[in-house]
């Protein structure tokens, strides 16, 4: 039991970081958040995204623990959350950011130790039984990019170093601005620089362990550069204790769960994790959910019947729910007081400067669309022979699809509206299911399309149908929508002669209707422009 409980509790997933580089500073915000005292109302929706049909809107120019012997327990669709209530989030007055551009100190990105990237081994590493591959060229970074790496530690901060098991990067372009996040896997098996082949997340440990020059987190990002070709030019980590007071803090946090999801689940917050009998089988069927940190923190690091892939999905969902949030507070002018309060509890090299200048971002970026990048299928699976471990090997030769996911963290969305006219689809309810447009709105918002919510039709036996409203379907990412919606591309009708429609597309929600879509494999946007 023991051993299981500890692997589950060190997949702990760390939110607080992941914020920060997207909220550029709200990080500070959402921690004091955990204050005690006050009332403040529930954040707007994190699917605020979509907007009331009756709005007005421009036409567009261009459209785990051991498995216990405790019974398994549902939870209905459409039921309230279970668990405690969301601890309610205290009230803030808003102080003025000074209208000076805030300075920082100048952006460095790291580069690849020669000392060490070239295959040269410590005296004590015996010779790999993995060959060790040659340095992936380093890619260009455009001007005014950040690269952020984010991590979750498995311990306190300032503690003895542990496996890193949340590895993100996220890269945020200020000319947008918009930001790209890509999740690497725990078990990606790489050259540890100057060590040995291990997995990803063994690497910080490595170098705290080794003294390296800058620490775990320097040589993590040495190898990280050595095997992706990313050059990282600041980072932030945190433990996992805050998470949870966090989102409770916050209100909770809106999720849209797509797919079902099972695992085993403490059946109270702060049981013996050691005791078996605490444990039950737990599900979230499809629907909105207003999740507290203990259900926010199961849903990301679960994944008995999904995948680590899956999971990094999930990671990225609730980063962009809690970004939508933080940006609904309205809690950016916050920054400078908080950093001087939090700056302890947080291991950044980031400064004031820098989190004030990503901070005034944020408004932007959530506007303009954040890119979601994974790496499922540019890996595949292989057997260490020595110790017949699982792990994951980056596929480079003969397929470009790694080459080029990773070249998109550098490139703004395919429908950022920082530089193309939104894509607006208006959602029209056919069933009697609630949160299915919801969910749709969920899924469309994520790849970039501006959902808008119509009147309920309902109609028995209704059949998802989709039309579009304008010339040809040039531009209209018609493709795109056709998979989201599991319906061929040539069954969506043009409607030609309708041009006072307010919106580019019209789409009937039937009975047929999944929103669980196979989202790690979707079609790329970039791929089909």
């Amino acid at each position: 039991m023991n051993s299981k409980s500890s692997r589950s509790r060190t997949r702990l997933i760390v939110y607080l970081a992941l914020a920060l580089a997207l909220v550029g500073g709200s990080l500070f915000i959402w921690q004091a958040l955990s204050q005690p005292g006050g009332q403040n109302p529930l954040p707007t929706r994190a699917l605020s995204a979509a907007i009331p049909a009756t709005a007005t809107a421009e036409q567009p120019e261009t459209a785990s623990p051991p498995p216990p012997t405790a019974a398994f327990s549902p939870t209905p669709a459409n039921s309230p959350t279970p668990g405690p209530s969301p601890t309610p989030s205290p009230t803030f007055t808003p102080t003025p950011i000074p209208s000076l551009t805030p300075t920082s100190r100048p952006q460095v990105a790291s580069t690849l130790d020669a000392t060490i990237a070239i295959g040269t081994l410590l005296p004590e590493v015996p010779t790999p039984e993995t060959p060790i591959p040659t340095a992936v060229p380093t890619f260009e970074i455009p001007d005014n990019t950040t690269n952020i790496l984010l991590l979750g530690s498995d311990t306190p901060i300032g503690a003895e170093s542990a496996r890193t098991d949340t590895i993100m990067i996220v890269a945020i372009n200020r000319d947008g601005p918009t930001a790209s996040i890509i999740s690497l896997p725990r078990d990606l098996y790489v050259y540890i620089p100057g060590s040995i082949m291990n997995r990803l997340n063994t690497a910080l440990a490595r170098g705290d362990e080794k003294e390296y020059e800058g620490g775990g987190v320097a040589l993590l990002e040495q190898t990280i550069l050595y095997n992706f070709g990313i050059p990282i030019h600041n980072y932030a980590r945190v433990d996992f204790d805050a998470f949870e007071e966090i989102v409770d803090a916050m209100g909770g946090v809106e999720m849209a769960v797509s797919c079902r999801l099972q695992d085993w689940r403490l059946k109270e917050p702060g049981l013996d994790i050691h005791d078996e009998d605490n444990w039950e089988q737990f599900a979230l069927e499809q629907g909105i959910y207003q999740m507290d940190g203990d259900l926010a923190l199961w849903y990301a690091r679960s994944r008995l019947t999904s995948s680590d892939f899956d999971r990094g999905r999930r990671q990225q969902q609730l980063l962009r729910a809690m970004l939508n949030q933080g940006v609904d507070l309205g809690l950016i002018t916050q920054v400078p007081t908080l950093w001087n309060t939090y700056k302890t509890r947080v291991d950044t090299d980031m400064d004031i400067g820098l989190i004030l200048q990503l901070a005034a971002l944020a408004p932007s970026i959530r506007e303009n669309g954040v890119q979601n990048l994974y790496v499922g299928g540019k890996v595949e699976s292989w057997v260490v022979p020595s110790s017949g471990a699982q792990v994951l090997l980056p596929i480079w030769e003969g397929n470009d699809m790694m080459q080029e996911t990773l070249s998109r963290l550098f490139l703004p969305p395919a429908l950022s509206r920082a530089n193309r006219s939104p894509i607006f689809v208006e959602l029209i309810n056919a069933t009697d299911n609630p949160d299915l447009p919801l969910l749709a709105a969920d899924n469309l918002a994520t790849h970039g399309f501006v959902p808008v919510f119509g009147d309920d039709d309902p109609q028995e036996n209704a059949l998802t149908q989709i039309s579009y409203y304008g010339p040809n379907f040039k531009g209209s990412y018609n493709w795109l929508l056709g998979w989201i919606f599991n319906v061929y591309r040539s069954s969506i009708e043009l409607i030609e002669g309708d041009t006072d429609y307010p919106y580019d597309y019209r789409v009937v929600l039937g009975e047929d209707y999944d929103p669980c879509r196979p989202e790690l494999f979707a079609p790329q946007a970039f791929l089909n422009q």
